[in-house]
């Protein structure tokens, strides 16, 4: 049963990225009261390295921070392939517009002003999770109905030659039968080579979701083990 978007968007990871501790600790008990799970870097540089790392649902940005700088961070995450649809809030102390166009045009999903309000910030959070999960949705549902596609025209071209080479195969198995056991076991590995095609085709036509696997370095495959297995959805 597909869980809700509220319901989806319960426990889910948010990294915060602040060099003031007494924020971060603010940061963690209003997160962490709502459900979310949290993990934080104290600069820029440690706060990209753990994001790469743990790849979290949502980053909570200080703006003015050592080493890299919030608008630095953003650049570089919405740069990187793996990071570049994770919602940024940035969290700053500066209120006028410049930095704020500045801020959204790098890339930042939200911008919330110092001293930020507890529910203006849950809010904020909610509404960024909820529309990162209803995008992954669609863009699975896309994926689902090209893969619908290729499956119903890979059953009907392959399906048909198969039944063809099986039927044959099996006359053949008929005609031959108290020849030389090796020709009948020939005969046997392509009726069991069939069946696997098969098996192939019924994976693909039965498919619920879309999972990729690497097949070589840089190059990726859909895995058809996974994407017919259920999915249960937690949150």
């Amino acid at each position: 049963m597909t869980l809700s978007i509220d319901e989806a968007i319960k426990g889910k990871r948010i990294i915060v990225v602040d060099d003031n501790k007494d924020m971060v600790y603010l940061y963690r008990k209003i997160l962490k009261d709502q459900g979310y799970q949290v993990g934080s870097a104290e600069n820029g540089l440690d706060g990209i390295q753990l994001i790469l790392k743990e790849l979290p649902d949502l980053v909570l940005l200080d703006l003015s921070m050592p080493k890299m700088d919030g608008y630095q961070v953003c650049k570089r995450l919405k740069n990187i392939e793996e990071t570049k649809t994770i919602p940024v809030i940035m969290v700053t102390c500066r209120g006028n517009t410049r930095d704020k166009i500045y801020g959204l045009e790098l890339g930042a999903d939200d911008y919330i002003k110092k001293p930020v309000n507890n529910e203006v910030l849950l809010a904020r959070v909610k509404s960024l999770l909820k529309m990162k999960e209803m995008h992954e949705r669609l863009t699975e549902a896309r994926k689902l109905e090209t893969l619908a596609q290729v499956a119903v025209s890979v059953n009907h071209e392959i399906n048909n030659p198969l039944c063809s080479i099986s039927a044959n195969a099996e006359m053949l198995k008929t005609s031959i039968a108290g020849a030389d056991e090796r020709l009948i076991h020939k005969v046997d590995i392509i009726l069991k080579e069939v069946d696997r095609i098969k098996q192939v085709v019924s994976k693909l036509t039965n498919a619920t979701r879309v999972i990729s696997t690497e097949y070589i370095s840089g190059v990726k495959m859909l895995d058809l083990d996974e994407s017919t297995h259920d999915k249960k959805h937690g949150g």
